[in-house]
């Protein structure tokens, strides 16, 4: 039983056909999600058992935008043993609801289907603005937006620069984030002799959402019986990275760094060839350096808690009693380490997003480590 969300988002083109409802239905059982959100599904009225055809019986909840003379059409669907979701809304071309996982958490959903034509589109990007204000909190918007973000989302040049640049504000005023995908370029292909491919399909989330589900995963998949990728996200996907060796700049200010160097830059006399001499070398450097680090500094969050919790007592302390001499300087001593811990954490954040155009006054660690996060998912390898 999975009980973290796992989404399959995907423009079918059309679930009219019972062929097609049985292809479809197939695909997303191997796929093994427990929220779908397909689009075009081309039908003007879904009842549970259209849902069972279509997606599974697993998928004992729904909600679905009609589709207007066989055309457009959304269908939200969710095991409800996995996640709940209520406070169901449907606009002209999308449909929001709050979902609530089993923990309790809870975030915002918006699957859309854009419309053809600039002066529908606008109207889209306006309706999704209004959508936002009643969706406060963490929030993912998804699915076929039938635009593109970037002119490299589009294998030639003809390109509406105009609504691109439209799409890209909205983007920007509600500061959301693209979840980088895997495994494809584009999402979207004519099928022609000579194709044209565009990235038409994404998943858009909040710095909230993103927060909350560090180890996200999205992935293209076959296209099968559509001309759209089915994107599938994992919120909880578990990115086990091999530990690397990493060198933290603050280590240069710590009290015998240098020595620390001389100290690990050393190898066995019996390595005479010189690339596999400096090899060793850095090899042996960067394990002394490591295990030297740690003895310095430790776990820089666990060091912060314990300061906070010992704080937290003296202040306790201090409200029944006098606390002593020895207790006060201990006191003023966690304060002022706890500052330069804070300062340290800020700088290896800072350090690992590898963020560059930020002055130093504008450091905010919640930003480190999104970016921190993004770089993570997309140099995560699936498989091989």
């Amino acid at each position: 039983m999975l009980y973290n969300p796992e989404v399959l988002c995907w423009n079918v083109r059309g679930l009219n056909n019972p062929v097609k409802k049985k292809a479809v239905r197939e695909f997303i059982t191997s796929v093994k999600v427990n929220l779908v959100c397909l689009q075009e599904t081309k039908l003007d009225v879904i009842d549970q058992y259209v849902v069972m055809q279509c997606v599974g019986p697993s998928f004992d909840g729904f909600a679905y935008l009609p589709a207007e003379e066989t055309r457009g059409g959304i269908l939200l669907a969710w095991d409800s043993t996995v996640i709940a979701i209520d406070h169901i809304q449907l606009d002209a071309n999308s449909v929001s609801g709050l979902v609530t996982n089993k923990d309790g958490e809870q975030w915002w959903i918006t699957v859309v289907y854009a419309p053809q034509g600039d002066e529908l589109k606008t109207q889209f990007l306006l309706d999704l603005y209004s959508r936002r204000t009643l969706c406060p909190g963490p929030w993912m918007v998804l699915a076929d937006f039938n635009m593109i973000l970037r002119a490299s989302e589009k294998s030639y040049d003809h390109i509406n620069r105009a609504m691109m640049n439209r799409f890209h504000s909205f983007v920007d005023d509600h500061e959301l984030k693209e979840l980088y995908m895997h495994g494809r370029m584009f999402t979207w292909s004519n099928k022609r002799n000579a194709p044209t491919f565009t990235k038409i399909d994404r998943v858009l989330v909040s710095v909230e959402w993103e927060l909350s589900h560090p180890d996200h995963l999205l992935q293209a998949l076959s296209t099968g019986v559509s001309d759209h990728a089915p994107l599938h996200l994992s919120t909880n996907a578990l990115l086990h990275h091999k530990k690397r060796f990493r060198f933290e700049i603050f280590w240069t200010n710590l009290e015998g760094f240098n020595e620390a160097i001389r100290e690990g830059w050393t190898c066995s006399d019996e390595i005479v060839d010189p690339f596999k001499r400096l090899d060793a070398l850095y090899w042996n450097t960067a394990v002394y350096l490591q295990a030297w680090g740690q003895r310095k500094a430790g776990n820089i969050k666990t060091l912060m808690v314990v300061a906070n919790w010992l704080i937290h007592r003296f202040d306790q302390a201090s409200e029944a009693r006098r606390l002593s001499d020895m207790e006060w300087w201990l006191r003023k001593t966690l304060k002022v380490a706890l500052l330069g811990l804070a300062s340290l954490q800020r700088t290896i954040d800072r350090q690992r997003s590898r963020i560059r155009w930020l002055k130093e006054g504008d450091a905010n660690t919640k930003l480190f480590q999104v970016v921190a996060n993004g770089r993570r998912s997309k140099n995560y390898i699936a498989r091989i």
